[in-house]
């Protein structure tokens, strides 16, 4: 059971592997400019496996649940699903329902661990296979294991890179748990911290922030939903940026110095360097090309 692309390399190394019964995946829904219907990810690759697809709106009508009891699975492993399961589908396979999650559990359970993770300027993430109980992302660890965020890390890159540890460590807890060579231990009762479901009104930037508060927050935020700011000349989203030591006296969002960067004035006397940036439906560009085409001056103000 999977959707986005972050369970794909899970379902393949699986398929490699295993009598695979059936797949679910959430339904085919509309994307893009022209909103044309697209399958998801793990639909689509499932249908190259040649695998039994399942695409149901819910979870929560007789038939589709009648339908999973008649597969009679020894264990069902979900990935990035984004449909709950109701506790009677957790009773049906043998082995339970493993679930593959993008964090440091009991650190960010929920929808949004990886941005999350970033936006907190955690210097570590990880993947964490555990079995599923009613709780959200409550259930005993099989395995786990941590990798470190970089400075550089955005949610597309730490995305990739958790998509592949957590297929890696699904093989293993799989394997084992199934032989009894694994047994799962509770999570522990400190350090809970959920992962809300990122909001499109987050995106715009809060100039009151520190630098690195809003630094971790646009690597986090790209490439979706991203980090906007109203300035002088319009919208801009904010691809790229670091902190610096700097320190102003300047009101917050004000802009400090332009060059081949643009530096703005960010909470407790700290200063944001902004590298890239992009306008409303054009390529994202360096800063220093974003000031050739408009006028901006030492002074100006985002956040307006």
């Amino acid at each position: 059971m999977g959707t986005p692309d972050f369970a794909v390399p899970s379902l393949k190394l699986l398929a490699a592997q295993y009598n695979i019964l059936a797949v679910y995946s959430q339904p085919p829904r509309p994307n893009g400019r022209g909103m044309k219907t697209i399958e998801s990810p793990i639909q689509s690759t499932a249908k190259k496996l040649n695998l039994k697809t399942m695409t149901p709106h819910t979870l929560k009508s007789d038939d589709v649940f009648d339908e999973y009891k008649k597969l009679k699975p020894d264990v069902v492993v979900v990935v990035a699903y984004g449909l709950i399961l109701p506790e009677k589908y957790l009773k049906i396979p043998k082995f339970g329902c493993v679930n593959g999650h993008a964090s440091n559990l009991p650190r960010w359970r929920g929808a949004a661990p990886i941005q999350r993770a970033i936006e907190a300027g955690d210097t570590t993430s990880g993947s964490c296979i555990m079995i599923m109980e009613k709780g959200m992302d409550t259930g005993p660890i099989l395995l786990s294991k941590k990798i470190n965020i970089e400075n550089n890390d955005t949610s597309k890159s730490l995305h990739d890179k958790l998509s592949d540890l957590t297929a890696q460590i699904l093989e293993e807890a799989l394997y084992k748990y199934t032989k009894g060579i694994l047994l799962p231990q509770k999570q522990e009762i400190e350090g809970i911290k959920y992962a809300h479901k990122i909001k499109k009104i987050e995106s715009e930037i809060d100039w009151n922030l520190t630098a690195l508060e809003i630094s971790n927050k646009v690597r986090a935020f790209y490439p979706f939903p991203g980090t906007f700011t109203n300035g002088p000349n319009g919208l801009i989203k904010i691809i790229t940026t670091q902190s610096n030591n700097d320190v102003h006296d300047q009101p917050h969002g004000t802009i400090l110095n332009i060059g081949k960067k643009i530096f703005v004035a960010c909470g407790n006397k700290t200063t944001l360097e902004i590298l890239e940036v992009q306008k409303p439906g054009k390529n994202i560009i360096s800063a220093s090309a974003y000031l050739n085409g408009i006028k901006l001056s030492v002074g100006d103000k985002f956040g307006i």
